[in-house]
């Protein structure tokens, strides 16, 4: 595994890393990889974790599926999966899951994200209670956008971000004029 700011094994890094009431996982830029994110999914001592942050950690879909697997990461609220190597299938497990029912902010900045992985979002009934989602810098076109636009789960969020997807004029307005997101606070989409 490329190490290259972390020298320490995950196990080191729980124990460091993790909130004094256990409610709270800052691993960004830890470099943990799916293997790291597998025994952070067997740990019990995360039952009680609300937020967890895993931006660039090299988490790649095989590492969202033991995430969803697990029977101790089931109250999260806050997710932190930018920079990372996650594709559609990812999402699309992540989607899925029951275990995310909990979730408000999602965080996939910077990942590889296409229109299937924005349609999985955009019909996830687990997903409903979301606040934020960030989407910046993935791929998920005029396709992902008309997809999210047509959401019939996704009405409550109050912040979306898909800069950077490579989205026409039709696919902007389609989220600007989309009825779900007629009273989001800030959505940002040039």
């Amino acid at each position: 595994m490329n190490r290259p700011f972390n020298d320490k094994p995950v196990e080191v890094l729980v124990q460091e890393c993790l909130s004094r009431e256990g409610t709270v996982l800052d691993l960004h830029v830890k470099y943990i990889g799916d293997a790291g994110l597998k025994y952070l999914a067997g740990l019990e001592a995360l039952k009680d974790l609300k937020t967890l942050n895993l931006e660039r950690n090299e988490i790649t879909d095989a590492g969202i599926q033991a995430l969803v697997e697990s029977p101790y990461l089931t109250q999260l609220e806050t997710l932190h999966l930018e920079r990372n190597q996650i594709g559609d299938a990812g999402v699309e497990r992540l989607a899925s899951s029951p275990h995310v029912s909990h979730l408000r902010v999602l965080n996939l900045w910077k990942n590889r994200i296409g229109p299937a992985g924005a349609r999985a979002l955009a019909e996830s009934l687990h997903l409903s209670g979301l606040k934020q989602l960030d989407l910046a810098q993935n791929r998920i076109g005029d396709e992902g956008a008309a997809a999210l636009a047509a959401s019939m789960t996704l009405e409550g969020l109050e912040y979306l971000d898909v800069f950077g997807n490579g989205l026409t004029e039709a696919g902007k307005n389609s989220l600007k004029n989309s009825p779900i997101f007629s009273t989001i606070k800030d959505m940002i989409v040039e």
